[in-house]
């Protein structure tokens, strides 16, 4: 398979993806999808039911997301929630969403400048082995606050990235916070090996909902505990927020406070330092109020 048709590939699924968000239910017949696609720029090729079939497996296998006709009539994602803020598949969708535009417009060079995501990426492909087989994993690592680098055994349970960097949290075997999760940052690991033991995943450890209340990958539960948060904003931030929620519990009020008319929202959430940090960069047009 060659890259320009891979690339034509993506931007079908995209395409389609689009046309089913964006049209009021019951959805888009075929008949209808046939003539948007028609009047799509660049278009190539037509739209057939076979060629509409096997969009929607490739969309189901890559992202999860089941497109169906329920009433053998009209399309429509039927489970729209696997799109949710803090779902893997929103994360892969912007990602395929990025590279179909990188790759369709490279030859602008410089034009274009992608925020970059460091070096740590190296070890992406051996982290996600283990992570599938349940590996053990030999790392050498060096804390930016520790003088000396040190050697663990570790047993990886998720991979997560913030703020342009790869952030590995496993518990560490024959430590005495074997129990807990710790965080490992990938630009601060200088050396990693998949070891052919396995480990036994502890039930515990709740991945799907571990970093519901946190903000970024600051876990610290005990110190910062989940609350209730309420800020104003002006008008100007509240645009910002409604376009990149700061965090998946976000809500609008529909009051505006006082003659300024600030906007008010509602958060659920452990008020870490990186959370409380995100808000002061606002100076006085952001204010908490609980």
């Amino acid at each position: 398979m060659n890259n320009a048709f891979t690339l034509s590939q993506l931007k079908f699924d995209l395409w389609l993806i689009e046309q089913l968000q964006i049209t009021p239910s019951p959805g888009p017949t075929l008949e209808e999808l046939q003539q948007r696609w028609d009047a799509c720029p660049g278009h190539t090729g037509g739209l057939s039911r076979d060629r509409l079939t096997t969009h929607r497996k490739n969309i189901k296998l890559f992202l999860g997301l089941e497109i169906m006709a329920p009433d053998r009539m009209h399309y429509r994602i039927i489970n729209p929630q696997a799109l949710a803020l803090d779902s893997l598949a929103n994360d892969l969708l912007k990602s395929i969403q990025n590279y179909a535009f990188l790759q369709e417009f490279k030859d602008l060079g410089d034009q274009i400048q992608p925020e970059q995501i460091e070096s740590g990426s190296r070890y992406l492909q051996q982290i996600g082995q283990a992570l599938r087989n349940n590996q053990k994993l030999d790392i050498t690592y060096h804390k930016f606050s520790d003088e000396k680098q040190y050697n663990a055994i570790i047993h990886p349970y998720c991979l997560k990235a913030d703020k342009g960097r790869w952030y590995l949290f496993a518990s560490k075997e024959g430590s005495e916070h074997q129990d807990t999760l710790q965080c490992f940052a990938l630009d601060r690991t200088l050396c990693l090996t998949i070891m052919p033991e396995t480990y036994v995943p502890n039930p515990a450890y709740d991945i799907s909902t571990y970093f519901r209340n946190c903000f970024g990958v600051w876990h610290d539960y005990e110190n910062y505990p989940v609350r209730d948060v309420t800020i104003s904003c002006t008008e100007k931030v509240a645009n910002y927020l409604r376009t990149l929620p700061l965090h998946h519990s976000q809500k609008e009020d529909a009051y505006r406070e006082g003659k300024e008319g600030r906007v008010i929202f509602h958060y659920h959430i452990s008020p870490s330092p990186d959370f409380m940090a995100e808000l002061a960069k606002w100076g006085d047009e952001v204010r908490i109020k609980e």
